[in-house]
């Protein structure tokens, strides 16, 4: 016969099964409310050309807080919950790894202050929080280190080149080493070359900004890019021993971080300018201008090719680049395209909206009506609109032909133009024909 303590204990295991149960029905429930019907239904994207890749639940406190941010990276995509929880999903697949959409690793952030919108590299993953900055090991999920600040963060941290640079309110950018103090890497992984050398400060250092810097800084080759509130974009270039450090003007403030494109800087201002730089650290000619060059080491002049188209209204935020093509909002003035290579205008549309993916032959837009809108990439014509339903959680997605869409409640789902086979099916590979007997020997370069 039962103790009455034993009947009083299963008791309570009883209700805690229950109770976790509940919580999986209604997290299930919930998510099939969203997805039934809407853009994320796997039958309804295959309409629009569409794949859904993966969709996830992001583990976070949804009861209590919800999801910050969404950055897409390399690799992975992290979810970050106003309860300091940083979830990163894979979109890769590596061996020994999580498989592709599952969340691979979570860690909580402790601190204080506002949450930034992390910085995703190769090694970490950075998160600055008021006055510390974290970086989370990118496999593991392990925190590798945690570093106060000098002050308080203003924008995200960003991972590049073996450093981390986070902006911070009252000017300046911090910069420390990628790894600890300069550490050597783990077993089987190489050291990071753009990181401290033999005889270089490993430490913490404030590099001078010109100004404050609203955006999180932008991963620029084997250096990193910020522009700050004055519309000054600054550059900070390694090549081998060779530092540079490039200052370009814009003229004005910049309407949103600047966005990386095959090594070419795409911006707009708010004075009306939309402009793509491609700075050239060499003696070409045939160039349109010259960025002023305050390098560390060297006499080089620093060249840009580019273009710059003056526009009809202010515009909104980043341009969006997808294959030749850049979108931008124009707010009140409606959406245009330009052409990447020339910066000539292809078309625009009267209705207003926030770019958010370039799948294909298609641009998504939040549109100012609150729907999910895309707009052929060639015409600007709408082609299709959908209601967003719980996923009312703009993500911007500039790094890969994918839309990513998340909930304040933590599911993400991403969706990929659908593979299509070709109309004729490919030739079988036909085996070599054979050698003649009387062949001459093969040279030695061959054997």
């Amino acid at each position: 016969m039962l103790s009455s303590h034993a009947v009083w204990g299963r008791a309570h295991l009883a209700a805690g099964v229950i109770a976790a149960a509940t919580v999986l029905w209604a997290v299930a429930a919930a998510a099939q409310s969203c997805v039934c019907g809407g853009i994320a239904d796997d039958t309804i994207a295959a309409h629009v050309g569409l794949d859904r890749e993966w969709i996830v639940q992001v583990p976070f406190d949804s009861a209590a807080w919800r999801l910050a941010h969404v950055v897409v990276g390399e690799g992975l995509v992290v979810a970050q919950g106003g309860d300091g929880t940083v979830a990163a999903i894979r979109t890769d697949t590596r061996p020994g790894g999580a498989r592709r959409g599952a969340v691979a690793w979570s860690q909580r952030v402790g601190g204080s202050g506002l949450l930034e919108a992390a910085g995703i590299g190769q090694r970490v993953v950075t998160v600055a929080r008021g006055k510390d900055v974290t970086a989370i090991d990118t496999m593991t999920g392990r925190i590798a280190w945690e570093q106060a600040l000098s002050g308080i963060a203003s924008a995200g941290a960003m991972p590049s080149g073996g450093w981390v640079y986070t902006p911070l309110d009252a000017g300046g950018v911090y910069r420390l080493p990628e790894s600890r103090w300069g550490e050597a890497a783990p077993p089987g992984e190489e050291s990071s070359p753009e990181g401290p050398r033999p005889g270089e400060q490993t430490g913490p250092v404030e590099i001078a900004s010109q100004g404050e810097v609203d955006f999180r800084p932008v991963a620029y080759g084997n250096g990193i890019l910020w522009c700050n509130a004055n519309g000054l974009i600054i550059a900070l270039v390694r090549e081998d021993d060779f530092k540079r450090r490039i200052e370009f003007d814009l003229g004005g403030p910049a309407s949103g971080p600047p966005v990386v494109w095959n090594n070419d800087i795409f911006v707009a201002t708010r004075a009306g300018d939309l402009a793509r730089i491609t700075l050239r650290p060499d003696g070409l000619t045939a160039t349109s201008g010259i960025a002023r060059n305050e390098q560390a080491e060297g006499n080089a002049e620093v060249r840009y090719t580019g273009w710059h188209t003056v526009l009809e209204a202010t515009p909104e935020g980043s341009p969006l680049v997808g294959g030749d093509t850049v979108v931008l909002s124009l707010g009140a003035w409606g959406v245009a395209a330009f052409s990447a290579l020339t910066g000539e205008q292809l078309w625009q549309s009267p209705q207003g909206g926030r770019p958010l993916a370039i799948t294909d032959n298609r641009v998504w837009l939040l549109d100012d009506s609150g729907f999910l809108t895309a707009r052929d990439l060639a015409s600007g014509g709408r082609r299709e609109r959908f209601c967003l339903g719980c996923f009312t959680l703009p993500v911007v997605n500039s790094l890969s032909e994918r839309l990513i869409l998340a909930s304040p409640g933590g599911l993400v789902v991403s969706l990929a133009p659908r593979q299509t086979l070709p109309a004729v099916p490919p030739v079988p590979p036909q085996p070599d024909p054979p050698e003649p007997l009387d062949a001459p020997p093969p040279a030695a370069d061959e054997i």
